[in-house]
């Protein structure tokens, strides 16, 4: 069973729009990231950033100032000891800004990383805020739900596992691009949910 099927076949078409405006415009990026696990406060231990073309735009592990969970260890593989010569977030802050300013930001669970994101911007202080808050990161987890369109319990549709991720944030940033432009040419129907792993929430990055 799925979603009324008027309008699974609408949100599945916003989704292919959405991804095929993205491809023709290229003016957007796709943001990844491993953090130090659920449990606050969650830091950024890994990012990178692509292009539309696939090309590499940052790429670091990043030392987090506060403990790693032992279970996010156990999937992306940092340790504090691993990361110990690794730069701080304020160290590679104004490196990620000239990447992201002015590029529409595409993250597979956006309003997690964002949150990261300005939780790290916030213990800045007075440097974060001079600077001011970046526009909204698009959702591509939700889009992609909408795509496939399995129907979630809560309503709505269920998300999806990453296809093709690897846990480390580029081969994650890489898997996300080629959903993008999956969307775009309008593959995979109904069957996707049918034979594909299931579900991100919560999603341990």
């Amino acid at each position: 069973m799925r979603v009324r099927d008027s309008s699974f076949g609408n949100d599945r078409a916003g989704s292919v729009a959405w991804a095929r405006d993205l491809v023709e415009s290229g003016g957007f990026c796709v943001l990844d990231s491993e953090t130090t696990g659920l449990r606050s406060p969650v830091r950024f231990v890994e990012v990178a950033i692509v292009d539309a073309d696939a090309r590499t735009l940052f790429e670091g592990t990043i030392r987090p100032g506060c403990p790693i969970d032992e279970q996010a260890t156990r999937v992306h593989g940092h340790t504090a000891k691993s990361l110990a010569g690794s730069p701080s977030f304020r160290e590679v802050y104004p490196d990620l800004l000239e990447v992201l300013w002015g590029r529409r930001v595409l993250v597979y669970n956006a309003p997690y990383d964002r949150r990261v994101w300005d939780a790290e911007v916030r213990g800045l202080g007075a440097r974060g805020a001079l600077v001011g808050p970046l526009p909204a990161w698009e959702c591509a987890m939700r889009r992609y739900a909408s795509y496939v369109g399995e129907p979630s319990k809560r309503g709505g549709y269920r998300n999806q596992k990453l296809v093709g991720g690897d846990h480390s944030a580029l081969g994650d940033a890489l898997a996300t691009l080629r959903l993008i432009e999956e969307m775009a040419q309008g593959e995979r129907g109904e069957a996707a949910w049918a034979r594909g792993p299931r579900d991100t929430t919560p999603r341990l990055l």
